[in-house]
């Protein structure tokens, strides 16, 4: 049986089974993914029977209900083919009528649609057809002749009348367990169990089935819920030689939230089949074209597609809101391999109060993956801040990944303000060069960083200062027992594990603030690339520092350790970060460093 905590990064190997990082990752691979498996090792849904199929099709109808009414807004119908286990998808529309309002209408090229706003599209396309093959990071859009009368699965191409394609980054495809489990930033998952339904046979009409349910929150605080197929053809004869297809529990109905740009959806799929290796070529539409003479040029209106949600600036209210009386975690996968770790709860919370009160520091739990401890020092105007990033194991070159600390400059939860500019943060590296702990840097994220810009990544590399040579930054440490070959002890906080890295830093604020509105990332390698994870958050718990002489002690004196380990020899250990940020930096220039 495998537990959380015997996670390692196989899942790397091969190139397969790479989900996509943040928020993105908890339905999606990664653009640069070469597929996914049904067994990916350490996934709590490995082997599950549950999972979608690897390589299947189906017809899909999809009806989309504004917020407050069940009145149908869009309906389309069509068929979509998935070789998931190569990271394609291929998706063929033929009738779409009403208007669509949802996120990336502004590259639609179906047919005679009227644009009607930004992510509004109204359409009355009931006859002809428009095509979508993702591929790993790359979306091309296919149109057809109006009279070349292209059928479902058409592999003609001399049919086709134009191509464009768009760059997604390391947005992949959906990863055929993307409902059952946890993994990704900002989400949930809810094990429903089994339920009957009206399904609707497209020969039969509404019958009665079994579905087996899953509701999965995302970024936006709404769920989805998959109804799987619970009962196949074969599940009571289990004859041996029943067709696969019969031992198959196929995705049913697909309930879609607007996720804040849109309107809900609910989709049914009908007339599933599985696909094989001979159905590639279903998938090979534009390569063909493209043999034959045709061109599939990029749609420069999207040649910078960030990595992570897009920044609300509307909110498209959703009949599929999270309710905090109807919500709670339940990650149940049916994985013969896997099983859920149970979490830790704290049950002596006199134990908590008690160390708090002494350190008066209170602690804000950000995530499962940050802690931060915060405080105002009224003799330096200063607040005086501990952000714990827990669960960091090195990665393959025995490196810890990039860590990082953003201060956004409003509310908004964006990389960068969207209205311009860059916005500084606290890097901590562990690179070549750099010595045994890693260190605490002061740069500037870029806007074309969100596009993994390896000129951005050059230029933040040498816009790097060490955080404790910084005017307005002071006491600065940084703590990983997890690569110090030195048994060094710190009683600051209870909230470290060996696996936890924690950057200790005061940084100079004029009068104690209201609230600081921050961001934190995790790399996903030593050197600066695609984040594993990322979360905006606040801080606004800023009581007055303690004196030293309160904290909380076991009494023995670990300062001079922790001085020696955490800020070594100011002027050798800031030579060596220029030299090795002047390398990676030079290296990024030319192309060949960052590849994440």
């Amino acid at each position: 049986v495998l537990h959380q905590s015997d996670q390692a990064d196989m899942t790397m190997e091969g190139n397969k089974c790479i989900i996509a990082p943040g928020a993105i990752g908890a339905a999606h691979q990664a653009g640069f993914s070469e597929g996914y498996s049904t067994s990916c090792p350490n996934t709590p849904a490995q082997d599950s029977p549950y999972m979608w199929p690897l390589k299947w099709a189906a017809n899909f109808q999809t009806k989309n209900m504004g917020f407050g009414s069940d009145d149908i807004k869009f309906e389309s119908r069509g068929r979509t083919f998935y070789a998931l286990d190569k990271n394609w998808k291929r998706s063929d529309t033929t009738y779409q009528l009403g208007t669509l309002r949802t996120i990336g209408q502004m590259f639609s090229l179906a047919g005679d649609s009227d644009t009607n706003g930004f992510g509004q599209n109204v359409f009355n396309n009931t006859d002809g057809m428009s095509t979508m093959i993702h591929k790993g990071g790359i979306m091309y859009f296919v149109d057809w002749k109006e009279d070349a009368a292209p059928v479902v699965g058409e592999r003609d191409v001399s049919k086709i009348e134009g191509c464009s394609k768009i760059n997604m980054a390391v947005v992949g495809n959906i990863r055929a367990d993307w409902y059952m489990d946890r993994r990704g930033d900002d989400t949930d998952v809810q094990y429903l169990g089994d339920q009957h339904v009206f399904y609707p046979d497209p020969d039969e009409g509404p019958i009665p089935m079994l579905a087996k349910q899953w509701r999965k929150k995302d970024f936006a605080s709404q769920y989805f819920t998959m109804s799987m197929l619970g009962n196949p053809p074969n599940k009571v004869e289990e004859m041996a030689d029943a067709p696969a297809e019969d031992n198959m529990h196929w995705p049913m109905i697909l309930n879609i939230p607007g996720e804040g740009f849109g309107d809900d959806m609910l989709q049914v799929y009908t007339n599933h089949e599985l696909l094989t290796d001979e159905d590639d070529d279903l998938f090979m539409l534009v390569e063909n074209y493209i043999d034959s003479g045709g061109v599939c040029p990029e749609n420069n209106m999207y040649d910078e597609v960030a990595v992570g949600p897009p920044v609300q600036e509307v909110h498209i209210p959703s009949n599929l809101e999270v309710e905090e009386a109807s919500w709670m975690t339940n990650e149940y996968t049916f994985s013969p391999v896997w099983q859920v770790p149970m979490r830790p709860v704290v049950t002596d919370m006199g134990a908590v109060a008690s160390v708090s009160a002494a350190m008066s520091k209170p602690t804000t739990e950000v995530s499962d993956r940050v802690t931060v401890e915060s405080c105002y020092d009224e003799a330096t105007k200063s607040v005086d801040m501990s952000f714990h990033f827990h669960d960091i194991d090195p990665t393959a070159n025995g490196r810890l990944p990039w860590m990082a600390i953003g201060y956004r400059s409003s509310e908004v939860c964006a990389m960068t303000p969207p209205s311009g500019g860059v916005t500084p943060i606290v890097l901590i590296t562990h690179l070549e060069g750099e010595g045994e702990v890693p260190r605490a840097h002061s740069t500037s994220l870029l806007p074309t960083a969100k596009t993994l810009s390896s000129d951005a990544f050059a230029s933040m590399y040498m816009l790097a200062r060490d955080l404790g040579e910084t005017d307005d930054h002071s006491d600065v440490s940084v703590i990983a027992p997890q690569v110090s070959n030195a048994a060094v002890s710190i009683t600051r906080s209870s909230l470290t594990t060996d696996d936890t890295v924690t950057l200790n830093f005061k940084r100079v604020v004029g009068e104690k603030p209201e609230q600081l509105n921050l961001m934190y990332a995790i790399g996903m390698s030593a050197e600066l690339g695609i984040h594993t994870t990322r979360k905006c958050f606040v801080i606004d718990a800023f009581p007055t520092c303690s004196s030293p002489d309160a904290e909380v002690s076991d009494g023995h004196d670990h300062s001079h350790d922790v001085a020696i380990k955490a800020t070594l020899d100011s002027s050798s250990t800031t030579v060596a970060m220029m030299s090795t940020f002047a390398t990676l930096a030079f290296s990024c220039m030319i192309g060949v460093a960052v590849w994440f």
